[in-house]
């Protein structure tokens, strides 16, 4: 969100450098009695004063900068996923989430009876909440969530913080000896 906020800032900028700085050949323009760079002044006066509210284009005009500026708010009231997620081992210092998802998938992975597993983090206020899906023959909950809690720690999580695990049984496709992929 932060890159389109960035690109959206600078088109505005751009566009108003631009029209500030059109509006100000256009006034030197009027003020020497010179004939106007890109508008026609007698045409703009005429169409400006002969222009109703109840016109057509003038009602599309309205429309389409109202939905523009719906979709402005709604894109800046979307909760989009952290990207990075505060550690509590330094002021400051942050973690890339995608990075702390892949660790804690590998770190669930690594519980003897579990085949493979995959990890969501989100913020959580200050700390983190933690969904682990790991699949598994064998009721291995509470050795995962141990290890994901360890791991947690180890990144600099609050030990405080919730911690989901679901276990499920492994697909028919993969006890027929297809491998699956995680993504």
């Amino acid at each position: 969100m932060r890159l389109v906020n960035r690109f959206a800032t600078l088109l505005l900028g751009v566009a108003l450098l631009g029209g500030g700085l059109l509006l100000i050949a256009e006034v030197f323009a009027v003020a020497l009695n010179r004939e106007g760079l890109v508008a026609d002044h007698t045409g703009w006066y005429r169409t400006l004063t002969g222009t109703r509210l109840g016109d057509a284009w003038v009602r599309t005009g309205f429309i389409a900068v109202g939905v523009l500026g719906l979709l402005i708010l709604v894109a800046q009231l979307t909760r989009w996923k952290p990207q990075r997620l505060s550690t509590r081992l330094a002021d400051g210092w942050h973690l890339q989430r995608r990075s702390v998802e892949r660790q804690l998938a590998t770190a669930a992975t690594g519980v003897a009876g579990v085949e493979s597993a995959s990890a969501r983090v989100r913020r959580d206020g200050d700390g983190w909440r933690t969904r682990i899906r790991a699949v598994s023959e064998a009721p291995v909950g509470p050795e995962v969530e141990s290890t994901i809690r360890r791991e947690l720690e180890r990144l600099g999580a609050s030990p405080d913080d919730d911690v989901g695990v679901q276990i499920v049984r492994p697909s028919r496709s993969s006890r027929a000896g297809v491998p699956r992929v995680e993504t």
